[in-house]
Formats: structure tokens, C-alpha cells, sequence
């Protein structure tokens, strides 16, 4: 019998902060820090004249890359001072490195991950729901010359304190809105199939899964207006979530949506939902009676519905908050079927090794054309 060790852990300390004022009691900026933020917060931030202030876009746009990383660890110095990341999941991920004692070359930071230590004292403040890289020891860099997105998985990335402040999410785009809390549902669903779950990371995946369709079922029949009222429960399921795959890991969704993200420049919350329904059929058709299972039936409970329609049902929830294109409106080929199937196998193998099933190459190209 194989062996698997499997085991939990919460390596932040996570407080709350009902709004601005709340988080500015409790986080009290001091002479030395470094915050790392974007330019549509800075106003909301008040930050004082004595901390430096690095602006995540001044890097370059998208996501981050070699070049950017590289720009903003020389920008960030040499000072010793806490590192602060308010922002979205690229900037949190970027707080990350800026808090290690040596990130450049950044490709042998890569290649030697359990050497990588911690070098100032890091915090970070999510300001957009879904990604839970807050609580995570990942951090996503693209290399343009390998053209490819590689993950940094290290315990020196774990954030010493995360402060959630929900009033960050108060006037985010509803379609932002939508695709990263999606982001936050797929994490929840795939780290609860994983084969390293746990009873503590199942619990938490379903907590964050209940909060975020409780949240989509209001503003759905109530309408828009009732974002603001859910921010802090999507905010917190987006948090569970993260801890949730931090343990557990995620799978088939993750990998197959990211050629989706680097080819055809989808945002990743919107691609894991495009992909998200066709990998769970998948998985239901070739073992329908493991954990997808019991998480089709908590569908139906939370749907109230027959556990026979979830999986429809819960497609025409997520489809009345974000409508679903197909992947040739999002600029896909037909010969890319193909292409992303090869990306995916030998690009996002440990994701695809810790699926619920294992998907084969034809599987995976057959899920592509279905989508197209």
C-alpha cells in the first residue's frame, strides 16, 4: 500500500479588520517599511511620508515576470524593514520575494527552493477576493525566454501576519468580482478532491465553498447592490480556500486553464471557469463514486436540488454572474487543442498527478475541442 503523508498547517497569523480605519489601528506603519501596492489604492491607503512605496504597475504590466521581479528587488534595496503587500494575488506574490534574503539570479532561486530564507518580517493585505495567495507558500513568475509560468512553492514565502479588511472589495468591478471569486470556488473544490486532503482542509473547502454560492445565490436574486453586503464573506471564503490548497494542492482545473492564461491571455479566474464544468464531468464519468460523490451531493444541498442536476444547476448560477465564452471567442485555433494538451502535460504534470482521476492526453485535448 502506498503511503502518502498528509498534513495541515496554518503558518500566518490571520487578523481581521472590519474597514480602513480598523486596519490602520491594527497595522501601524513604521520608519523602515516597504509597501508594496498599486496605484488605484494609494489613496485609500493614506500611507505616511516615512515608509517607501513601491508601485507594483511601475514594474511593467501583467503578470509578474523575470524582468519585473528582478526590477523590483533592486527597487526594494537592501533595507532590512518589514515588507507590506496590499493588493491583488500578483501583488502579494511579489511581497513574497521582496521578503527573501536572496531572490536573484531569480532562475536558481527556481532550482534551489529549500535553500530560500526569509529576510524581513512580511505582511499581507489581499485587497481583491479570490486568489488566497495571502495564506500561501506559492509564488507565480513568468520567464519570457522559457515562455512559460513556473511556481515557486517554499515555507519561506508564508506571510508572518495577513490582515483581511473587506472594504478593499467594495467598489471592485463586478466581472473582477465574479472571475476571482470563482478563483476562490475552484481552489475550495479541487483542494477537497485532492488526494492530500485532509479533514481539516476539506472542512475549510467546504466552508469557503457554502459562503461563496450562499454569496452568488444573493446577489444573483437580488441584484448587484448586494456585493458590497457579501465582500466580507467572499473575502473570507477566498482566504479558506487558500489554506485549503496551501495543504492540499490543486489539480486537472488549474492545469488546463493555464494555457488558456499564457497563450490566449485569459485572466485566471475566468479560465479555471471555463474549464471547471468539463473537467467535473470528466472526473464524475470515469469515478463517479469517491469524493466527487460527496461533493456533488453538498451541491445539491446548498442548490437544493437532485444530486442528478448539481453540476447544470450550479453552471447556470455561475453563468447568471459571468457569461460563458467559448474558447474560440477567447481567440483559440483548432489546432491548439493539441498544443495546450502538450503545455499541460509537460508543463503542469504535478498538477495533473494530483487530480482526483488522472486524465490522459486525449482526455485533456477531447475537454479542449468540447469547449471550443
Amino acid at each position: 500500500m502506498l503511503v502518502m503523508q498528509k498534513a495541515f498547517q496554518v503558518k500566518s497569523q490571520i487578523i481581521h479588520a472590519a474597514d480602513f480605519t480598523a486596519l490602520r489601528a491594527l497595522l501601524p506603519f513604521r520608519d523602515g517599511d516597504i509597501v508594496l501596492t498599486e496605484a488605484r489604492l494609494i489613496d485609500k491607503l493614506q500611507l505616511p511620508s516615512f515608509v517607501k512605496v513601491l508601485i507594483r504597475e511601475s514594474f511593467g504590466p501583467g503578470p509578474n515576470s523575470e524582468p519585473s521581479v528582478t526590477q523590483a528587488v533592486k527597487a526594494a534595496g537592501a533595507a532590512t524593514g518589514r515588507i507590506i503587500g496590499i493588493g491583488g494575488g500578483a501583488t502579494l506574490d511579489l511581497a513574497k520575494l521582496l521578503s527573501l534574503e536572496h531572490v536573484l539570479p531569480l532562475s536558481e532561486a527556481f532550482t534551489q527552493q529549500d535553500r530560500l530564507r526569509k529576510a524581513r518580517e512580511l505582511i499581507l493585505v489581499p485587497a481583491t477576493p479570490g486568489t488566497g495567495s495571502e495564506v500561501t507558500p506559492y509564488c507565480a513568475v513568468y520567464f519570457p525566454d522559457l515562455g512559460a509560468q513556473l511556481i515557486l512553492n517554499s515555507q519561506a514565502l508564508y506571510a508572518d501576519t495577513v490582515l483581511l479588511c473587506p472594504e478593499f472589495l467594495n467598489d471592485i468591478p463586478f466581472n473582477v468580482f465574479a472571475a476571482s471569486s470563482f478563483d476562490a470556488f475552484t481552489h475550495a473544490c479541487e483542494s477537497y478532491l485532492s488526494a492530500l486532503a485532509t479533514p481539516f482542509s476539506q472542512l475549510l473547502a467546504l466552508q469557503a465553498m457554502k459562503l461563496l454560492i450562499c454569496a452568488w445565490q444573493n446577489i444573483v436574486q437580488q441584484g448587484s447592490g448586494m456585493l458590497e453586503h457579501e465582500c466580507a464573506n467572499v473575502q473570507l471564503a477566498g482566504c479558506m480556500a487558500g489554506i485549503s490548497y496551501a495543504n492540499a494542492g490543486c489539480a486537472a482545473v488549474h492545469a488546463l486553464a493555464y494555457p488558456l492564461c499564457t497563450r490566449l491571455k485569459i485572466a485566471h479566474g475566468e479560465a479555471n471557469y471555463l474549464v471547471f464544468r468539463a473537467v467535473m464531468e470528466m472526473y464524475v464519468k470515469k469515478n463517479p463514486h469517491g469524493a466527487i460523490s460527496d461533493l456533488t451531493a453538498v451541491l445539491a444541498a446548498l442548490l437544493n436540488c437532485q444530486p442528478a442536476a448539481a453540476w447544470r444547476i450550479f453552471d447556470e448560477l455561475c453563468q447568471s454572474l459571468l457569461p460563458k465564452r467559448t474558447l474560440t471567442q477567447c481567440g483559440m485555433q483548432e489546432g491548439q487543442a493539441l498544443e495546450f494538451t502538450d503545455m499541460v502535460l509537460t508543463r503542469q504534470n504535478m498538477l495533473i498527478a494530483n487530480g482526483y482521476v488522472q486524465l490522459s492526453a486525449g482526455e485533456i485535448a477531447s475537454i479542449y475541442r468540447s469547449l471550443m
